[in-house]
């Protein structure tokens, strides 16, 4: 994917990157979510866990209990965050 590509796709720019997909565990922009974004300076897709307070990332790492994890995993499956040989690579993780 081009830089242009994830522009035109983006649901949200920061300066860092451009937001391709997420899902959240609780309230939008004051919970964790798990996010596809393209990194302007790398120019690559990356899935990350973050955790937003009060619509502000938080600098701190994002804990979720396992019932939630579960929940949000879901919840990103359905949003998109992860590509269909993504998901198939973790079926085959989960089946070994």
């Amino acid at each position: 994917m081009t830089e242009q590509e994830a522009k035109a796709l983006a649901i949200k720019e920061t300066g860092y990157c451009y937001v391709l997909a997420c899902a959240w565990e609780g309230t939008a922009n004051d919970s964790v979510c798990l996010e596809r974004i393209f990194t302007k300076e790398r120019c690559v897709e990356e899935i990350r866990l973050a955790w937003w307070k009060g619509g502000n990332q938080a600098t701190r790492p994002a804990d979720i209990d396992a019932v939630n994890w579960v929940s949000l995993f879901e919840n990103a499956v359905q949003q998109d965050v992860f590509k269909d040989t993504e998901k198939l690579g973790m079926l085959k993780a989960l089946l070994r």
